[in-house]
């Protein structure tokens, strides 16, 4: 569970805001006490409590119910898009749910969910995890899922308890760290943080990227990242935590 202090920190972040600032914008008296707060070294007040929630466009339970015990535990970035579709007019709502109905009916088709555990002639403990042909490290695999999938072998070791399916590289826009062919591990049940590589599905088109704040980064210089807006379609279809060795 993320801590008071994380949950200041995410969405100080999502906001895109210093702490410096933060600090200047809810009248305290220098960032070295939001970063006391942010570390769980003290904690805010009530009164802080309120303007934090006020600057940083958060709820109050969000802040505070840190335990898990809610079952309405947002993130700040779900909280925005709440508050975005509570000013839609009835029109723009339905167009909304027509989305997420659609969108949730194709990622429950797509993402994997076969786990078997095996063992090979050597005795070796093996998993068996679904796996997708292709994702673009270039210029776009056109929808992920779409494929014929297969499934391919993984070790059962503890750094692959999370993986979830596994996914071959296309392209090199991603190197030195993932190669044209490279078939990367994926885990849809971990948190992704801004500098995380994950795979992204955007308006129609996978792609393996890292994660930015306003775009998705290319690692090899020579390619160029892509900028994401409001308007655009993103899903994360999980984060890339290895590659299987040969």
């Amino acid at each position: 569970m993320s801590t008071l202090g994380e949950r200041i920190k995410f969405a100080r972040e999502q906001k895109g805001l210093l702490q410096s600032e933060l600090a200047k914008l809810i009248n305290v008296k220098s960032s070295g006490v939001i970063s006391n707060w942010e570390k769980d070294l003290n904690k805010p007040d009530a009164e802080k409590i309120v303007r934090i929630c006020s600057v940083l466009d958060v709820s109050a339970s969000y802040l505070l119910d840190y335990y898990g015990k809610s079952d309405n535990n947002f993130t700040a970035h779900e909280t925005n898009h709440i508050n975005k579709y509570r000013n839609l007019d009835k029109y723009g709502q339905e167009l909304v749910d027509l989305v997420l109905d659609k969108e949730l009916d194709r990622c429950q088709k797509t993402i994997p969910a076969t786990i078997i555990n095996m063992k090979n002639r050597s005795g070796a403990a093996k998993r068996l995890v679904e796996y997708f042909r292709s994702v673009s490290a270039g210029s776009g695999v056109f929808i992920l899922g779409n494929e014929i999938v297969d499934h391919i072998e993984i070790p059962a070791t503890s750094e692959n308890r999370n993986v979830d399916y596994a996914i071959k590289v296309s392209g090199d826009s991603m190197e030195p760290d993932y190669h044209d062919g490279d078939t990367v591990l994926v885990s849809q049940k971990l948190e992704m943080n801004y500098g995380d590589v994950g795979i992204f599905v955007i308006n129609g088109s996978a792609y393996i990227k890292e994660y930015g704040k306003d775009e998705l980064i290319s690692r090899n210089p020579n390619f160029d990242n892509i900028s994401v807006s409001e308007y655009d379609n993103i899903v994360c279809m999980g984060k890339v935590i290895g590659k299987l060795k040969d």
